[in-house]
C-alpha cells in the first residue's frame, strides 16, 4: 500500500467520522427537543470535566471509531497502527492518566494486532472460500468489536473517574 492510498483511506475515515458526528448531533438535538434536557445523561458526563479531559475523551472516541473503521475495511498497516497508538498516548497525556498508560498501550497493541490477524485470515478466505471459516471469521470480528467497545468504555470511565472532584473534609472544631 503506497502513501497516496493511505492518505485516501484516512480521508475516507475522516468523512465517515464527520458523518457519524453529524448523525449523533442531530439525534441528540431531536432527543433534547422531545425530552427534557435532564433526561439526557450523556451531557452530564462533561459537566465536571476540564478541557484536557474533554480532549482526552474525544481522542479515545476517535480511536474507537478509527479501529472499527479499520475492522470493517479489513485494513491495518504500520501508519494506521502509529496513528492509533498516538491517539491513545495523547489521550493519556491530556488526562494525566500516567498510571494506566502502559496498560492502555498494551491494550491498543492487542487491538491493532487483532485487526492485522483478521486481515490475514480474510485474505486467506478469499483464496480458499471455505464457508465454515467465513462463519468463524464473522464471530471473531464480532468478538473483536465487542472487545473494542469494552476497552473504549473502560478508558472513558478512567477519564471520568480522574475528573471526579475530591470531597473536602470539614473541620468539626
Amino acid at each position: 500500500m503506497n502513501y497516496s492510498d493511505i492518505i485516501y483511506n484516512l480521508l475516507g475515515f475522516t468523512a465517515v467520522a464527520v458523518i457519524f458526528l453529524i448523525i449523533l448531533s442531530i439525534t441528540l438535538k431531536i432527543l433534547s427537543k422531545r425530552f427534557s434536557i435532564d433526561k439526557i445523561k450523556l451531557y452530564g458526563v462533561f459537566l465536571n470535566m476540564n478541557n484536557n479531559a474533554i480532549l482526552s475523551f474525544s481522542l479515545v472516541s476517535i480511536n474507537y471509531l478509527f479501529l472499527v473503521w479499520c475492522l470493517i475495511n479489513f485494513q491495518m498497516n504500520y501508519i494506521y497502527a502509529i496513528f492509533s497508538i498516538v491517539l491513545i498516548i495523547l489521550s493519556d497525556l491530556f488526562s494525566t492518566n500516567f498510571k494506566r498508560m502502559l496498560i492502555n498501550l498494551i491494550s491498543s497493541l492487542i487491538e491493532i494486532i487483532s485487526i492485522y490477524v483478521i486481515t490475514i485470515f480474510k485474505d486467506y478466505l478469499t483464496t480458499d472460500g471455505n464457508t465454515a471459516l467465513s462463519i468463524i471469521l464473522l464471530f471473531v470480528v464480532i468478538f473483536v468489536f465487542l472487545y473494542y467497545t469494552y476497552t473504549m468504555f473502560r478508558r472513558l470511565n478512567n477519564i471520568v473517574k480522574l475528573q471526579v472532584p475530591k470531597k473536602k473534609v470539614k473541620n468539626e472544631n
